[in-house]
């Protein structure tokens, strides 16, 4: 079994810590501070309709996180590189790079972003070693075995594929035992990476040293993966002039170089260009390949040139008369889907033609239609977009006798998925699955299509998706970055909190850097989506903290925020402390950090909560003390109630280099509010305000007049407000109105108030009235249900 410190190595590491001694248990100790524990474990208990959990099945054993050999070690280098610490010995990097490059070879697993950068910094560590032992340094095979991995592209970024290839050749090259195979190898792993001009000059200057010690033909053919490398890099000129050259050097025009420029232009819609290098001779008269025929059929549908493709068709035609390409079954199988897609025959005319190429073929059985045939049929009913001619493909082999294989299923899956036929689909996926075959990549990424399908709708059949992933997971296939995010969703929004434990444990390590964050972004989405409930949101925060330790602090912050607005204020200040206790300084809280909690206290008042954080503060020595922070703590005691504690920090301010700004005046203003000789206190503020003669915003005015009326000032409140045009520039509004209505301490003076307000401003109390209706205080006193004065420091 594997050792239960692996995942949480991983995920550390991933995080740019050093690995640590950890406890072997999944779900972290239990913080100090107040917690509800049935909101903590990362998994809730899936069964709850047990009676007093009498009948309650023992908790599922979680799936073991599949990490791949070798992959932690490299890791560990990474991590402590990046720390300065002590790296894992010689002999453990050169086995775990062995280990995971054979794996990798032996699965045909992709090498990922992140594994490649992992690998280039080991092979750079091992070089400087300068050691003879052969267990301190990496073999020949080792290293060949590693570039041919590298060859396999990966879903994200490639620069450490490329920069890995370049230091493998320069090491083989270094012990004189690079060979030619070697070259081509680095030359096509530049081609396909973006680097096809350096490609190109490489094998030039390659070709013009060996052509007189290598076959010409062998040499030459090396242009074509560059050839191929300029066209997906959209380099025309280079390309026209690259293949001009091969030519006269005696290249032949073959069908796969024919196949990479018609399609360069075909893709392009260039008309001119695409028709003179189709139309172009093909060295030995070989006809074009199948896939270039279909590439012409669609530019031609694409840019209005059925009528030469039309001609096209009737070459191909007559070219099956003669007996050279009578037995070509390519050619037979080009001409159904032309048929198909340029003259629009239907079944019963394909039908008629499979026979006439059944006749032809007699004497060759394997040039006869088979089910490869059918397949190609069901590939065009697809781009088609007709599945019921797909589906009537399917019958036709069936009454030719033709057994269908895993691409047919493969194909009826995909064109029933594009159906929206998901019950079609799963039976199509049931047949191709007892035939155990190898998946391909590409079957691979329609299966991926399917599970996102069957997730799409609004109540997922989870068994079904269950079904589709184990068959995958037997396979050792990872599953794509968007189909996690697709699982994941769909079963958290049923409370599956196991499956979406093992569908991270499973694939997550697997993942890049780039292909993990997009995997934690869609967590952090659901987490600051207002539909989902508090505890499903809790549940994919602690699912985030265990599996993505590097989730950055602006998205932990964003989460803390809507515990906030879900009135959870203890759940904010577990969000909190879990950044104040990671080992990675960058993650822990910052001055911000401080301040948005505090003013979320000042909209969800927990005293607890305000009191953990403010202790964790006086510890913090990373934090230097400044009016924005003292503006913060006194929200949080303001608000809970704590008017002489916050006032505490007025006096800090006020004897502060830096001294108050306007969030301090309104805030203070805010906390006399509350306090029970405020009222003396906010008109000494007042009058020094008025002395020094600056200039009074809205708010901070709003401020004092509510403080006047909560004291019971009626007649002063009401003058300030008649003033208020004279003082800021402004007339009071209906939430001016409404706020110091609210804050009149009896109903006699809320009566007095209303009928002021009534004559005085007519038209704004009549705008108050009309938005907002009323409703009582925890006194029984009606209040204006408007939007709360906004806390900020």
């Amino acid at each position: 079994m594997r050792s239960q410190l692996t995942r949480h190595v991983l995920r550390r590491i991933l995080a740019s810590e050093a690995p640590v001694a950890l406890p072997p248990c999944f779900i972290s100790s239990r913080p100090a501070f107040r917690i509800y524990p049935a909101r903590y474990r990362v998994a809730r208990t899936a069964q709850r309709r047990t009676f007093l959990k009498l009948f309650q099945k023992a908790p599922r054993t979680l799936k073991e996180l599949d990490a791949e050999p070798g992959y932690e070690t490299l890791l560990q280098f990474q991590a402590a590189e990046k720390s300065s610490i002590r790296p894992p010995m010689p002999d453990e990097l050169v086995r775990a790079w062995r280990e995971l490059f054979e794996y990798k070879a032996r699965y045909g697993r992709v090498v990922n972003s992140t594994q490649a950068l992992c690998a280039h910094r080991v092979l750079l560590h091992l070089r400087t070693l300068f050691t003879k032992d052969e267990d301190m340094q990496l073999s020949e095979d080792d290293l060949r075995t590693a570039r041919d991995c590298l060859l396999k592209p990966p879903r994200d970024d490639y620069a450490s594929h490329l920069e890995l290839s370049r230091e493998i050749y320069a090491d083989l090259k270094r012990r004189s035992a690079h060979q030619a195979k070697d070259f081509y190898a680095l030359s096509t792993a530049l081609s396909q990476y973006g680097q096809a001009l350096e490609a190109r000059d490489l094998v030039l200057g390659y070709y013009s040293r060996m052509r007189n010690r290598e076959p010409s033909d062998v040499l030459l053919r090396q242009f074509i993966p560059v050839i191929r490398g300029l066209a997906k890099e959209g380099r025309e000129p280079e390309l026209l002039d690259l293949v001009s050259q091969v030519n006269r050097n005696g290249l032949e025009y073959d069908p796969t170089l024919h196949s990479i420029m018609t399609t360069f232009f075909a893709q392009r819609n260039k008309i001119g260009e695409t028709k003179y290098w189709f139309n172009k001779p093909i060295g030995r008269n070989l006809p074009p390949a199948p896939a270039t025929y279909y590439e012409i059929l669609k530019f031609a549908l694409r840019n209005n040139q059925q009528e030469w493709a039309l001609g096209i068709y009737q070459d191909l035609i007559s070219s099956l008369e003669s007996p050279k390409l009578r037995t070509n079954k390519p050619c037979w199988d080009t001409s159904y889907q032309w048929a198909i897609l340029l003259l629009g025959k239907g079944i019963d005319h394909i039908e008629h033609m499979l026979a006439v190429a059944t006749k032809h073929t007699r004497d060759k059985p394997s040039s006869q239609p088979n089910i490869g045939t059918i397949n190609g049929l069901i590939k065009t009913a697809i781009d088609k977009n007709d599945p019921y001619l797909a589906e009537r493909f399917i019958a036709l082999a069936d009454k030719l006798g033709f057994e269908l294989n895993y691409k047919t299923y493969m194909l009826q899956l995909e064109y029933r998925i594009h159906a929206n036929d998901l019950d079609g689909a799963f039976a199509a996926y049931q047949s191709l699955r007892d035939l155990e075959e190898t998946t391909k990549d590409k079957e691979v990424s329609v299966l991926n299509f399917f599970i996102r399908a069957m997730c799409s709708v609004p109540e997922p059949n989870h068994e079904r998706v269950l079904d589709v992933t184990s068959y995958l997971e037997q396979r050792r296939v990872t599953l794509e970055p968007e189909t996690v995010v697709s699982i994941c969703m769909a079963f958290l929004k049923n409370d599956e909190t196991y499956e979406v434990i093992d569908t991270l444990s499973l694939h997550t390590v697997h993942y890049s850097i780039a292909e993990r964050s997009m995997v934690r972004k869609a967590f952090v989405q659901y987490c600051l989506d207002e539909k989902n409930s508090t505890a499903r949101v809790w549940d994919a925060y602690a699912l985030l903290r265990q599996f993505f330790p590097e989730l950055e602090a602006e998205d932990r912050e964003a989460i803390m925020g809507i515990f906030f607005d879900k009135r959870r204020a203890d759940m904010a200040a577990h969000v909190f402390g879990h950044m104040h206790s990671h080992a990675n300084r960058q993650l822990q809280p910052t001055l911000g950090t401080y301040v948005r909690f505090m003013e979320g206290i000042g909209k969800c008042p927990d005293e607890e909560s305000l009191k953990t954080v403010h202790n964790m503060l006086k510890m913090d020595t990373t934090i230097q003390a400044s009016t924005r922070l003292y503006n913060a703590l006194m929200i949080g005691y303001t608000a809970c109630d704590l008017p002489y504690r916050a006032l505490d920090f007025w006096t800090e301010i006020a004897a502060s280099p830096d001294g108050p700004s306007y969030a301090t005046l309104e805030i203070v203003f805010r906390t006399y509010e509350i306090t029970p000789d405020g009222d003396s206190l906010a008109n000494e503020l007042w009058e020094k305000i008025k002395r020094m003669d600056i200039e009074v915003p809205d708010r901070v005015y709003l401020a004092y007049v509510a403080t006047t009326a909560a004291h019971g000032h009626l007649t002063i409140a009401k003058m300030l407000l008649e003033d208020m045009d004279n003082v800021v520039g402004k007339e009071p509004n209906f939430h001016n109105l409404g706020t110091v209505f609210n804050v009149l301490p009896s109903q006699e003076m809320k009566d007095q108030f209303e009928e002021w307000a009534k004559e005085s401003y007519p038209q704004v109390w009549d705008e108050l009235k009309k938005k907002y209706a009323k409703k009582q205080n925890s006194e029984g006193l009606p209040v204006f249900k408007i939007r709360p004065r906004p806390w900020k420091a």
